[in-house]
């Protein structure tokens, strides 16, 4: 049975869900003395593992032009999730969902900037509301500028999540897409296990399992294999601006959550920036030009009646 747009937007939703949720999970991981790099290890080991169990013949089958693909997606893929989870030790689950989700924003002019893509107005006009939030959001503006360590990670997160987008909307669209997510997960797992061992060096002892082995589970089996692969599947079945609009809804669960679990208090400036933050990625996503056209045709149609009854 042909899956419908209603469906496929829910599932988006549902998607969107999970990641928001993810922001609180990865934090009560971090609590339990897991660090952030074999976070990615395992999310990344476990994702890939479930990949090969169900696209085994797709993997095997791989060519060297897949492999560069995913691997560079990957990278940038992993270069998000990595300074993601860092920046979520260190600000809250609110902050980090709310400012990593600035990608949406920095793929236009990402997009300018390698591929030519042009820019336009409401570009400027999305990114100056989208600053302003995040001024708000981290009380900067009250402040004297000392921004948390957290909120710029998440910054970073941001700029690296854009250029993943941006290369994977135009730089692989021909390549297999569980090939690349097959790279995706594998690039994150190396680079967590790289990461984990030359720099943070932490005992795998002082880990307090109990608390941490349900998030482990929660971000790799649901946030990355479950979520991934239902992203694929529903995006098939509606528009890019649906899907954008309803996945960006993850910033805002993020920070439900966050709030809900008790990691922070609901706040004017977590409600205000969050808003304008949101605001801006809708502007971002959303397609006016059907807009444009109806209005242009309704003054075009005036004039024709018009000049009709001169003639007249």
């Amino acid at each position: 049975m042909k899956m419908t747009k209603p469906t496929a937007n829910i599932l988006l939703l549902f998607i969107s869900l999970l990641w928001g949720s993810g922001f609180v999970v990865t934090k009560i991981a971090l609590d339990a003395n897991v660090s952030a790099g074999f976070i990615n290890f395992f999310r990344g080991f476990l994702f890939a593992l479930l990949v090969l169990i169900f696209f085994n013949k797709k993997i095997f089958n791989m060519t060297f032009r897949d492999f560069k693909i995913g691997l560079i997606a990957g990278l940038l893929n992993f270069g998000g999730f990595l300074t993601q989870t860092i920046g979520v030790k260190y600000t809250t689950p609110s902050n980090n969902a709310f400012i990593s989700a600035t990608y949406v924003v920095l793929i236009p002019f990402i997009a300018w900037a390698l591929y030519r893509k042009p820019l336009r107005l409401k570009s400027f006009i999305s990114i100056s509301l989208c600053m302003l939030g995040m001024v708000i959001l981290t009380g900067v503006w009250n402040k004297a500028l000392t921004i948390n360590i957290g909120d710029i990670y998440s910054l970073i997160c941001a700029l690296f999540y854009a250029g993943s987008i941006v290369y994977l909307g135009y730089g692989a669209r021909k390549a297999d897409v569980s090939i690349v997510a097959f790279m995706l997960a594998m690039v994150q797992a190396i680079g967590g296990l790289i990461f984990f061992l030359s720099v943070e060096r932490e005992p795998l002892a002082e880990i307090n399992w109990s608390a941490a082995i349900v998030p482990l589970l929660y971000v790799s089996i649901l946030c990355s294999f479950v979520a991934q692969t239902i992203q694929i599947t529903a995006q098939k079945h509606t528009s890019a601006t649906s899907a954008g609009l309803i996945m960006m809804l993850e910033g805002v669960f993020g920070s439900v959550f966050s709030v809900a679990f008790g990691f922070e208090a609901f706040t004017v400036n977590l409600f205000i920036g969050g808003m304008l933050i949101m605001l801006s990625l809708i502007l971002m996503e959303a397609d006016f030009q059907p807009l444009r056209v109806k209005i242009l045709g309704s003054a075009k149609g005036r004039m024709t009646k018009t000049e009709r009854r001169r003639a007249g």
